[in-house]
């Protein structure tokens, strides 16, 4: 072999190791040991990178309950599993019968691989896998992030705010995010409860009602604005005392379902 040769495969031997290495490092197994029952932890993600979803997981003594939904489908699957060794996650989807449709099986990992965390060294943060039918085909990867965690239940997530079922929280946001992204300018405004302020020109100004708003609707919701509300998901939202919240904030709901606050700053 030519000293050109040399060079060339050893050049390739060396990308392939630093390969491997980079690879194990992103799939090095953290320890997840939450046990609070009392807590919802809300992940999101996407299953195949295109399927767009979200899970909250509830962490008690040795076993994992919770719930996921795509984006595309708005409708809760249930989950029930378990974390073995403090870093192997499985869990079983169930229909409304019992019976198991899908499974996950992934680990918790200590980088994530998609850099959102940067040089951290995590532990219940990022989940990495893969969704399989029950019989184990078809199977696809699965990437999840923490987005956040509040205390409540699975039945009564909104219960802070009062609220007995969440749907009627889910379905005022639902149609106030369907509103606003089909530019139906009338519902989106009837979804909103008054008085309510919002930012014009970089200064507060307080609307009374929805013909004040529907006069400066495109001021309000810019092309920016909408887009920042499309990409939230409106189910299963982080929620405080203040309301349950659509994206990164960019919208705030009361117990009604309502719209409370416009963050268009």
């Amino acid at each position: 072999m030519s000293s050109r040769g040399v060079i060339v495969r050893l050049f390739r031997v060396g990308c392939a190791v630093a390969m491997l290495g980079l690879l194990g490092a992103v799939q090095a197994e953290a320890a997840c040991t939450k046990v609070q029952p009392g807590w919802l932890w809300n992940y999101d993600g996407a299953i195949n990178e295109k399927y767009r979803i979200r899970m909250t997981l509830v962490f008690g003594a040795g076993e994992i309950d919770g719930v996921y939904f795509y984006g595309s489908q708005l409708r809760d699957l249930r989950l029930k599993g378990r974390i073995e060794q403090g870093s192997r996650l499985f869990l079983e989807e169930l229909d409304a019968t019992g019976k198991v449709t899908g499974r996950i099986e992934g680990q918790f990992v200590t980088r994530d691989p998609k850099g959102r965390y940067g040089d951290s060294e995590l532990a219940c943060e990022v989940i990495v896998g893969t969704w399989s039918r029950p019989d184990g085909t078809g199977r696809m990867p699965v990437y999840l992030s923490m987005e956040g965690g509040t205390a409540g239940a699975l039945s009564r997530r909104y219960a802070s705010l009062g609220v007995r079922d969440d749907e009627i929280v889910h379905r005022g946001a639902q149609k106030f995010w369907r509103a606003v992204r089909s530019d139906d300018r009338a519902t989106v405004a009837a979804s909103i409860r008054y008085p309510i302020r919002v930012m014009l020109d970089g200064k507060p100004v307080r609307l009374k009602g929805p013909d004040e708003l529907l006069v400066r609707y495109e001021v309000i919701f810019t092309p920016k604005y909408r887009e920042a509300i499309a990409k939230g998901l409106p189910r299963n939202m982080f929620v405080r005392d203040e309301g349950a919240m659509l994206g990164s904030g960019e919208v705030w709901f009361g117990a009604d379902g309502r719209v409370t606050a416009l963050s268009n700053f």
